[in-house]
């Protein structure tokens, strides 16, 4: 049975116009009609932002399930209903920055009759901050009367680090450093929980007046640099009783609901809105291993850790007795779970859809940029605007002249582009006219109708300086498939990983991989704190 759900309009934007004589199976076809179609949000959903407890709050949700906006709603009407209260929006990925800041400008003023928020009172803040922009952990050390660090000090502290383990090592110093913590904010929300280390989360707690009202919501197949699921007793320990200094009734003996209320805890979101069910399983498919030849890396391993990840197990199961034996296990999406117009029976212009997950492999990089500005100059021919796409990669050695290579292969067939962080603003994500360029720091949190994911075959080679595993590079081409509201192109040099893949599109719409459990498993992500 579908759930009930309600429809609102999307906070920006608006829907082109069909050119006249556009032929029947042009992909602006869709598009146009995807834009003109109501963002739909169910009602789980809807009640999750408005209804906001007086203590800590899990919320866990696969890409696309509205995560962000539900955090911006929430942010919004908890300042229009305490406006005297400090609250911190806080987010991890920089080109995001603008794009929170409007949600929550939108929705608050659909609340007060087109009034703006009190930015004084309520904080967008970056995780870090720079000279340039405020940030929580920037001004938590101004705050103690501590010089923030950058992520040059780390480098010529520790050497070269990625952007999470130098975030990871400013927050564990600071939080040592701090012998008295100063009560800074009545509200913290955290957007992209996955990719902050456990330090961060303490610090964060300790400048919340009480009742610690502190929101976070992740999705552990997103996390890029921290691999760890935001497990509230390891990360914020037991009392001198036992008892976890952050209760979110995952515990056999605890209550799942606040008292009195009919809020949870702990939440979990798995309708995805903005990718069509064959992307994201097969997303799943790469992010878990599960077609793997050397077996299956990381996931959940029990049917009902998968119900909540929005999939029925059809065959199969995770018994040591199947994984001894090799049996199969097969798993398809709950139709309700993937609620993409695309995936309804009754799409009306399904003649511009054709191949949702295109892959190609190429004999060396510059026949694989060749080929992608080729290909966008088609699509900028079908119709779609530079805005329409976005061009992200696997993250490699020599990643930034890649870029430049690009550009220049695009400039060539007269196609303007930007890559984000270098030609525009570190806060914002693109410029209008061109076509977006991102690496895979930058393009978590965002989205295009066309994603183009190159150098994929990065996604089983783990880069030594950084300290990298297979699981993170996986988590990588996760978060690139995902950022696609239609199609995705997958390019890269042959590799196994495109046997994945391609195995992943022929047994759609199901998946069948081998039985396997926790022992086999390098990464566990069954719901944490249970019983």
């Amino acid at each position: 049975m579908v759930e009930n759900t309600v429809a609102e309009t999307l906070p920006s934007g608006s829907c082109r116009q069909i050119p006249e004589g556009m032929p029947v199976d042009s992909p602006l076809r869709v598009i146009c009609h995807l834009e003109s179609s109501l963002k739909v949000l169910d009602e789980q959903q809807q009640e999750i932002a408005s209804k906001y407890p007086d203590g800590p709050q899990r919320i866990r949700g696969l890409a696309g399930t509205g995560k962000t906006i539900l955090l911006a709603k929430r942010a919004a009407k908890i300042h229009y209903e305490h406006p005297d209260w400090q609250l911190a929006f806080v987010f991890f990925t920089r080109s995001l920055y603008n794009q929170i800041k409007e949600r929550i400008s939108t929705y608050y003023g659909e609340l007060s009759e087109g009034r703006e928020p009190n930015w004084d009172n309520l904080k967008v803040l970056h995780a870090w901050g720079g000279k340039e922009r405020d940030g929580f952990y920037r001004r938590l050390a101004i705050e103690c009367g501590m010089q923030p660090k950058t992520v040059k000090d780390v480098e010529n502290e520790i050497g070269k680090v990625s952007p999470g383990g130098a975030f990871k090592y400013v927050c564990n110093i600071l939080e040592i450093e701090i012998t008295n913590f100063p009560i800074l904010y009545d509200v913290i929300l955290i957007d992209e929980a996955q990719d902050l280390p456990a330090s961060f989360y303490r610090l964060v707690r300790n400048t919340l007046s009480e009742p610690k009202r502190l929101y976070w919501a992740y999705d552990e197949a997103q996390g890029i640099d921290s691999l760890i699921v935001p497990d509230a007793t390891k990360i914020f320990g037991r009392n001198p009783d036992g008892t976890p200094v952050v209760d979110l009734g995952l515990a056999s003996n605890g209550s799942f609901f606040y008292e009195g209320t009919n809020i949870r805890k702990s939440e979990n979101l798995n309708r995805c809105y903005r990718t069509p069910k064959s992307l994201l399983m097969a997303a799943h498919a790469v992010n878990m291993g599960l077609l793997r030849q050397g077996g299956v890396l990381q996931g959940v391993s029990n049917q009902q850790e998968w119900k909540k990840l929005g999939y029925n197990v059809l065959e199969g199961d995770f018994s040591d007795a199947s994984v001894k034996a090799r049996k199969q296990v097969k798993i398809e999406r709950q139709v309700e779970k993937s609620p993409h117009p695309i995936d309804r029976d009754n799409f009306e212009v399904r003649e511009g859809i054709k191949d949702l997950l295109a892959l190609q492999t190429f004999h060396d990089e510059s026949e694989e940029q060749e080929w992608i500005a080729q290909q966008v100059a088609k699509d900028l021919q079908a119709g779609l605007a530079p805005s329409d796409l976005m061009i992200t990669a696997i993250a490699a050695e020599k990643e930034q002249d890649y870029f430049c290579r690009l550009q220049e292969a695009l400039k060539y067939y007269g196609i303007k582009s930007c890559i984000v962080g270098t030609d525009s603003d570190p806060s914002e994500f693109g410029k209008p006219g061109c076509v977006t360029i991102a690496n895979i720091y930058r393009a978590k949190g965002n989205e295009a109708w066309k994603v183009y994911v190159c150098r994929f075959h990065y996604a089983t080679q783990p880069s030594a300086w950084k300290k990298e595993n297979e699981l993170q590079k996986r988590n990588e081409a996760f978060v690139a498939m995902t950022r696609a509201r239609v199609w995705c192109v997958v390019t890269g040099l042959e590799n196994p990983i495109f046997d994945e893949l391609r195995t992943a599109k022929e047994q759609f719409p199901f998946l069948i991989f081998p039985a396997f459990n926790k022992n086999s498993l390098k990464r566990v992500i069954d719901e944490q704190e249970s019983e």
